[in-house]
């Protein structure tokens, strides 16, 4: 289990990124990865289901990033996949409330 830092992040990104939601087969279970994850890299969050809300893939096809939904809006747990390995090579915690200064009235997905 890789808790990803922003350095290690930022290097799998070149752009564009391309939504690839559509077009993925889903070649790596991420679902026991994701159960396995500890809760203190969510920070609080919780999984909403078994729910993959994009998948985002660099412009080189070297890595997807796929977006678990949490129950917070806005909130993902972000699984990155080695496309051509076909393996996870970690996570990390997407937080675009935080990231862009999104205020809520309310949180959750399942209001």
């Amino acid at each position: 289990m890789a808790l990803l830092d922003d350095e290690a992040i930022a290097v799998t990104f070149s752009s564009p990124m391309r939504d690839v939601s559509q077009d993925t087969t889903g070649d790596v279970d991420i679902w026991p990865y994701v159960a396995a994850v500890c809760d203190a890299d969510l920070r609080g969050h919780e999984i909403y289901d078994q729910f993959v809300e994009h998948v985002y893939r660099d412009a080189k096809n070297r890595y997807d990033h796929v977006l678990v939904m949490t129950k917070t809006k806005n909130v993902y747990l972000a699984i990155l996949v080695e496309f051509a390995k076909s393996r996870i090579h970690g996570h990390y915690l997407l937080d675009l409330n935080e990231k862009y200064g999104i205020r809520l009235a309310r949180n959750a997905h399942t209001d």
